[in-house]
């Protein structure tokens, strides 16, 4: 089991899970009161529509822009007029929209039509019907979940779609479940009665503390304590979350950071060379384009004999350990990982299979391409939120 840590990092959160004695995933939040518009739901007015890439670009509250790739798009709610497809949306057109991604560097926050509302028990969509299930969850759980859930009558679910997270798993009572359902239900019946009468720009709904969805985002099994030395915080968590042990850190002789090391653990995570236990290491480079990860033999290579068995312990290690610095620094897009070589066919097979499971961990959706000709490895990893390093300046 692990432990949530939750400190002040200048102007931010520093939310760290530790698994195995180190971080296996490090986030920045806003403070409670000053979060993004990540996950915000409004009804917008479309200022220009790019046909070149596809796109319009809407106005929010507050002289905001978002991007709306248009080719993504699926159903829509439009206040305006009679619903049309996508590609023929024009300037002027009211949408209701969520956004769906940070700004990153010099681009704007990216927006979708595709209205989703996310709990620490399930995912309820929009457009689409039905009950779906995580994949984590085992077969006979599943079943229990799904006939426990038809058998209760919550008015208005089969208008929706609802994805059971994992975490409902856990519970021995579900009525905190069917609660966050009845809620979602709630919001998107009142943005169907109201969307095509409300003035536009408008907020239909505004995320819950960037803080608490970090939370809710991992699962209940692999933490049995969240810690924090923030009042506020603690307060926050205390009430909206089902969580199993929470503590409010007082010692003022060890802060709460020193005590794990955290500034240690940030910088490594903020660091260019990540050393291996086989005394290997990975160097990783964030480009404009894409991140870039190169795998080194290092002070291995001087220890040992050379062998096509050798560099494959150094790549299995390689790419477990880059999974985890994916997921820890947050890094999305383009990834290339260039491995130590190896002949034989079989050795890369291998490999490519440790890498895919690794990879699966990723509660953000993760991809692993293929190995080109040239011997580097293509992964995708979605943009969900800013990278850990565009939080820290020189």
């Amino acid at each position: 089991m692990g432990k949530i840590v939750i400190v002040r990092e200048q102007s931010h959160l520093l939310f760290a899970l530790f698994e195995e004695n180190r971080p296996s995933l490090m986030r920045m939040a806003a403070l409670p009161g000053k979060e993004s518009l990540l996950g915000n739901i409004y009804l917008a007015r479309i200022k220009d529509v790019a046909a070149g890439i596809q796109s319009a670009f809407l106005a929010l509250p507050g002289n905001l822009t978002v991007f709306l790739p248009l080719a993504r798009c699926g159903e829509l709610l439009l206040a305006n007029r009679e619903p049309v497809k996508a590609m023929e949306l024009r300037p002027g057109d009211e949408v209701v929209i969520q956004v769906s991604g940070e700004a990153l560097k010099t681009k704007q926050p990216f927006a979708t039509t595709k209205l989703s509302l996310s709990g620490q028990y399930c995912v309820c969509s929009y457009f689409g019907h039905g009950l779906h299930f995580s994949r984590k969850l085992s077969a006979e759980r599943k079943d229990a979940l799904e006939d426990a859930i038809r058998g209760k009558d919550i008015p208005g679910r089969k208008e929706y779609s609802f994805t059971i997270r994992t975490n409902a798993g856990n519970l021995e009572e579900l009525s905190p479940l069917f609660e966050e359902m009845q809620n979602f239900i709630h919001i998107f019946d009142q943005i169907a009665q109201t969307y095509r009468y409300r003035s536009c720009p408008f907020c239909f709904y505004q995320k819950d503390t960037e803080i608490l969805g970090l939370v809710r985002d991992v699962a209940l099994e692999r933490y049995d304590e969240i810690v924090t030395d923030e009042p506020e915080v603690f307060s926050v968590l205390e009430a909206r979350t089902a969580c199993k042990k929470l503590r409010l850190y007082k010692d003022e002789l060890l802060p709460l950071k020193k005590l794990y090391s955290l500034e240690t653990h940030l910088k490594e995570a903020l660091g260019k060379k990540v050393w291996l236990a086989c005394g290997g290491y990975l160097v990783i480079e964030p480009t404009e384009a894409m991140v870039v990860i190169d795998v080194n033999s290092g002070k291995a290579e001087c220890r040992r004999k050379k062998s096509n068995d050798f560099y494959l312990k150094i790549n299995l290690e390689a790419a477990r350990e880059t999974a985890r610095q994916l997921k820890l620094r947050n890094y999305s897009g383009m990834i290339m990982v260039d491995f130590i070589n190896m002949d034989s066919e079989e050795d890369n097979r291998i490999l490519l299979k440790e890498l895919e499971a690794c990879l699966k961990e990723d509660p953000i959706r993760t991809r692993l391409v293929d190995m080109t000709a040239l011997g580097i490895v293509e992964i995708t990893r979605k943009k969900v939120n800013r990278p850990l390093c565009d939080f820290f300046s020189k």
